[in-house]
């Protein structure tokens, strides 16, 4: 009888919280993508933290969660990177989860420096020339396209992920070409459909 009554406690419970999430997530909903993204960045309160580097931002939602995911298109990493490259903020829902590029015990958001910014415009002015790769029209990569530019002594190492392909090569330093170029496609015969509601545009 004990166990009957506990686990409809439980079960009353769960359908009591089950509402309550989904009348607050039906609520912030209304307030649109932007004041949802305003709100996580208030959660993150981290004076270290600069909305404007992390351009792919995702508001998402589904009957019992809601959150705002941070993105990064273009990394720049060296061998001193430890960053935050992506992470997501929970206004509804458990917790949040942060993925940590490097190697370090306090990872920091991430930042452009002048410097990287210039070491990154040579490298998309190497792919925009006339090569096998092709080019990348106003340096915008696709929706779904990540690029990592890793800094070696003499090259940068470049890997672009999208949802069906990943490439890599290299580029000269100095002379910007474009060489050990590989091409790879993804199977997705297994994905599931995506369950969350996304909220307005992505970027």
């Amino acid at each position: 009888m004990k166990l009957f009554i506990y686990i409809l406690f439980f079960l009353l419970t769960s359908q009591l919280m089950f509402a309550q999430n989904k009348s607050k997530i039906d609520s912030l909903k209304k307030l649109g993508r932007d004041s949802l993204i305003k709100l996580a960045v208030k959660e993150i309160d981290n004076p270290g933290f600069d909305l404007s580097t992390y351009d792919r931002i995702i508001v998402k939602a589904d009957t019992s969660n809601l959150m705002v995911c941070f993105d990064v298109s273009v990394l720049f990493i060296d061998k001193k990177a430890c960053f935050y490259q992506s992470f997501y903020i929970s206004l509804v829902g458990s917790g949040s989860t942060r993925m940590v590029k490097g190697d370090c015990d306090e990872p920091k958001y991430y930042k452009v420096t002048d410097k990287m910014k210039k070491k990154i415009d040579f490298v998309f002015d190497s792919i925009n020339k006339e090569n096998e790769i092709g080019d990348i029209p106003d340096r915008k990569l696709d929706y779904g396209e990540n690029m990592e530019i890793t800094e070696r002594a003499d090259h940068y190492y470049v890997e672009v992920s999208g949802w069906s392909t990943f490439s890599f090569y290299k580029i000269k330093k100095g002379s910007g070409s474009i060489y050990d170029a590989g091409h790879k496609h993804y199977d997705h015969s297994w994905d599931q459909p995506e369950k969350y509601e996304i909220i307005g545009d992505g970027n």
